[in-house]
């Protein structure tokens, strides 16, 4: 068997309608942290407008980039390490306003898993392993 070079991580692209309203949305009804955004300098119209950010909640990273790189309705898989936090998680969601497509539900394969929308309709599936204390 041949053998490669892994990959040390992965940070999805999402691409979003109006990065300064995402980066509102992420902060304020997700819970993610801005860790940066980017300026396009060329523009005139509004310079001070970002077009490309990185957002951040525990280990996972996301980029978002305006109306480029892809298209609105992404999809992503957020595993959550224990019950205790999923639920958290879930009900964090419901008192900030989050969109959730699909409550908390087990399923066969062993996960309990949502599923939360965000402004452009990308989703994120976040799960946990049933029994996870």
């Amino acid at each position: 068997m041949k053998e490669s070079v892994g990959f040390n991580w992965v940070t999805p692209i999402l691409c979003v309608d109006n990065v300064a309203n995402s980066l509102k949305h992420y902060e304020q009804v997700l819970g993610f942290e801005v860790s940066w955004s980017w300026s396009d300098e060329t523009s005139f119209e509004q310079p001070d407008h970002p077009t490309f950010a990185c957002v951040c909640r525990g280990h996972v990273s996301v980029f978002l980039c305006e109306q480029d790189q892809g298209k609105p309705g992404a999809w992503m898989f957020l595993n959550v390490e224990n019950m205790a936090d999923f639920e958290a998680i879930h009900e964090e969601y419901k008192k900030s306003g989050a969109n959730i497509i699909e409550g908390p539900e087990d399923y066969s394969w062993g996960m309990r898993e949502m599923l939360v929308a965000d402004l452009d309709d990308n989703r994120f599936r976040i799960g946990c392993p049933l029994g996870s204390v």
